[in-house]
């Protein structure tokens, strides 16, 4: 019996590996495909409204929107991961030509899109995925929700005192989920990661 055992254990971690890179159903890899788009476009906006934030004299908030962009990087990685381990091909990144305002108006606007992002694509993606039985993609997906959701908090917050905008800030960004904060934590809040969040001047 334990002879066939071994010979049946490298079958086994076979299937298993196989069953591991089963490509995604068409509905949840089209949601992933619409996410990572959006977050292409968040990191494009972000880049964009550090220059101008710059450019103003708002420190603070320039590196906020570079925090958000580093976090909508992780977003954005975790989503080409996914496609890329389930044998998928990443699509290409289309050119990106972000309308950037001044500064308090930046602010808003990308409160805006966080909240559109929480109560739209995020939202979607976790009930598709649950429908689909894929737990583990809902549960990524409800994570990078409630990353999203603070970054909409951040920002309406820095448009209300913009003022304060002009000093220099630091913000902290998980490396593994993209959550972002600006109070020092010894771990991330969202995904629980045991090492600090990346602080980002």
């Amino acid at each position: 019996m334990k002879r066939v055992f071994l010979k049946l254990a490298p079958l086994l971690l076979i299937a298993l590996a196989a069953g591991a890179a089963e490509p995604l159903r068409n509905e949840i890899r089209l949601i992933v495909e619409k996410a990572l788009a959006g977050e292409r476009e968040a990191i494009a906006r972000y880049d964009a409204f550090a220059v101008k934030a710059d450019e103003e004299g708002y420190d603070g908030a320039a590196t906020l929107f570079r925090a958000q962009a580093q976090a909508e990087r992780v977003h954005a990685a975790r989503f080409e991961k996914i496609l890329r381990d389930r044998g998928h091909e990443v699509p290409a990144a289309a050119a990106q030509r972000p309308a950037v305002g001044d500064t308090g108006g930046n602010l808003r606007a990308a409160a805006s899109a966080e909240a559109a992002e929480r109560d739209g694509i995020y939202r979607d993606a976790v009930e598709t995925c649950r429908t689909h039985g894929a737990a583990d993609l809902a549960k990524l997906f409800d994570q990078t929700r409630d990353s999203e959701v603070e970054h909409g908090n951040l920002c309406m917050a820095a448009a209300r005192n913009l003022e304060a905008m002009k000093a220099r800030r630091a913000y902290y960004v998980c490396g593994a989920c993209g959550y972002t904060t600006d109070v020092k934590l010894p771990l991330c809040p969202a995904c629980r990661l045991r090492q600090p969040p990346e602080r980002v001047d």
